[in-house]
């Protein structure tokens, strides 16, 4: 930041460190060419004396959390950490859980609606696409608003749209709730990503954003296998399923009201600032200004810039291009099983509704396979992340790539009359096992490419993912009917085995690729130039690099709040690892250099 340094103007106090409130710290002073440059916000002070805005200089006062204060979302309790928790990943589960809810009562919709498979499938890909779109604007919108009016708002409003789903009368208006549900939900796989990343300090989010991710995965399993039994009774059917999870949304919202928090530190921050610029105004000796508050962007110039740029990330930078287009084709067999799975049990064993909605506690199983093998994933990081730096984060994705191909071939070959059922499912349960560890991994991994423009490659990545994903829903019915299910998952497997290799080129030549990316050289580059400031030379000794990094962690919470404030975006990703970056960044930087 610019300053000047100056005399004091005579109506101002002389600065008086011991006097401010806890947690508060004289800042720069700044004089008339700096305020040009640098934007604070003014005194609400309503004293004319003290609105007057023609300092010759204006002292700062930096507005903290005071160290281990119970403001600060990281101090928080335990209780209410895990209080906050319980409530945001119900949130996130239940997002997830409609997109198969919804499938399972697909056949007393078609008959009581007229309407064709694809209008049907239609609505699967429209709440993706919503859940596609929704994130690009969140960002701006959680930085404006905070995250809890966004939870409490999001829950109302997304609630609500089940309305145009239980009262339909034409899949018109089904459409149109579905597309607006997604919207609304996306919140759920997006401010819950933030959550942690408030809630624990990045050494401690590894347990709870494998859990958050395990919510998310998950969902489309429950979603069919406890919703069948409605879809099998003729009393219930596609309208009740919609009724049944708006109940359970009314009564989740007053527990949302009174257990969620506020937990966006720079929001709490400048409210904390705007507060004491009220009722102190200058008097003591400077204005009262959250970090936060320092050049913040007018809303509809980081609107622009947060539609825009994930769009830029995945269309310039080729190892989001390609991790995206991975993935997209991971998540477009999630939605041809959401879709498919049912159809596959009902025409080629012959299942009833119930029977077939069972099926779907393969992905359940899947998905907790997945979970649980997720430390190895982590332990193989931790020991090679000192000789290839980020890199270490792909061991896993590299064999998942293979095993996910190699489960689609299985669920395809298997999906037979002359087969036992059983074959399909433990298909089914090995792509979701794959799945899992690519989603988890890949988004860490770019996280942790791209530094402080982390939020916009996740951001783009999941755009395409989720858009492009959700989109094979569409044509899963004319896929099997075309092709059978066999040759139709068996085709998908071969092109997943094409894709594989994708996570050992970046593994491999991962450096080499980023450097001569428009974005990543430039980061690259900043990360070489602050190590060679910091000393952090190619011969320091080991231990010594080690010291550091290790006195490192105990920099401020603010600044790994400063630096989140500057990452975060829709998809957060959503997995922020801000300061692990940082520290795991000195390790990448040792070995480009030896190479």
């Amino acid at each position: 930041m610019t300053s000047q340094t100056h005399t004091p103007h005579k109506t101002e106090k002389p600065p008086t460190p011991n006097s401010l409130p806890e947690g508060c710290t004289l800042g720069p002073i700044l004089g008339k060419t700096s305020r040009g440059v640098i934007s604070i916000p003014k005194s609400s002070e309503s004293s004319p004396a003290v609105q007057q805005e023609e300092y010759e200089e204006i002292r700062v006062i930096w507005v903290d959390f005071p160290a281990g204060s119970k403001e600060n979302p990281f101090s928080f309790s335990t209780k209410r950490k895990l209080g906050i928790m319980a409530v945001a990943l119900f949130f996130a589960n239940i997002t997830a859980y409609e997109t198969s809810s919804y499938s399972i009562g697909i056949p007393s919709m078609k008959r009581d609606l007229g309407a064709t498979d694809l209008q049907a499938a239609s609505g699967i890909s429209l709440y993706g696409w919503g859940f596609a779109i929704g994130p690009l604007a969140l960002a701006p919108l959680t930085e404006e608003f905070g995250r809890y009016w966004m939870y409490i708002g999001s829950i109302v409003t997304y609630a609500l749209c089940h309305l145009s789903h239980g009262l339909g009368t034409n899949m018109g208006s089904v459409l149109v709730g579905r597309f607006l549900m997604g919207l609304t939900g996306c919140i759920g796989a997006t401010v819950v990503a933030g959550t942690v990343s408030d809630l624990y300090p990045p050494h401690k989010r590894g347990p709870p954003m494998s859990l958050f991710t395990l919510m998310v995965v998950i969902g489309p399993g429950l979603g069919a296998a406890t919703m069948c039994w409605a879809e099998a009774n003729t009393r219930l059917e596609w309208r009740w399923i919609a009724w049944i999870q708006m109940i359970a949304l009314g009564v989740y919202w007053p527990i949302a009201y009174f257990v969620l928090k506020e937990t966006r530190a720079s929001v709490l921050l400048r409210r904390k600032a705007k507060k004491l610029r009220t009722q102190r105004g200058m008097q003591d000796g400077g204005r009262y200004t959250a970090r936060s508050e320092v050049d913040k962007e007018a809303f509809w110039t980081a609107m622009r810039k947060s539609l825009s740029r994930p769009i830029l990330f995945v269309t310039m930078e080729p190892v989001v291009t390609f991790f995206a287009i991975w993935a997209a084709l991971v998540w477009g067999v999630f939605f041809i099983q959401i879709a498919g799975l049912s159809y596959v049990f009902r025409t080629i064993y012959g299942f009833g509704t119930t029977a077939a909605g069972s099926t779907y506690w393969a992905i359940v199983i899947g998905t907790v396979i997945g979970y649980l093998l997720n430390p190895i994933q982590d332990a193989l990081y931790k020991r090679n992340v000192g000789r290839i730096g980020v890199e270490a984060r792909l061991y896993a994705p590299c064999v998942a790539g293979i095993v996910f191909a190699v489960g689609c071939i299985i669920f395809g070959l298997t999906s037979v009359p002359n087969v036992h059922w059983i074959g399909p499912c433990i298909g089914v349960a090995i792509i979701l096992a794959a799945a899992f560890t690519i989603y988890q991994t890949c988004f860490i991994y770019l996280s942790e490419c791209y530094g402080s423009h982390a939020s916009s490659a996740v951001a783009g990545m999941s755009f395409l993912r989720i858009l492009v994903g959700s989109s094979f829903a569409m044509f899963t019915n004319q896929l099997f009917d075309t092709m059978t299910p066999r040759w139709g998952l068996f085709m998908i497997g071969c092109i997943a085995l094409l894709l594989a290799p994708v996570p050992f080129i970046a593994l491999f030549k991962g450096p080499w690729i980023r450097e001569r990316s428009p974005y990543s050289k430039v980061l690259m580059a900043e990360e070489r130039k602050r190590l060679e400031a910091e000393g952090l030379m190619e011969g320091e000794g080991s231990d010594d690099l080690e010291s550091r990094m290790e006195r490192m962690e105990g920099e401020s919470v603010m600044e790994d709040d400063r630096l989140r404030d500057e990452r975060e975006h829709g998809h957060g990703h959503e997995y922020e690892h801000e300061h692990e970056h940082r520290h795991k960044g000195r390790h990448t930087h040792r070995h480009t250099k030896g190479q």
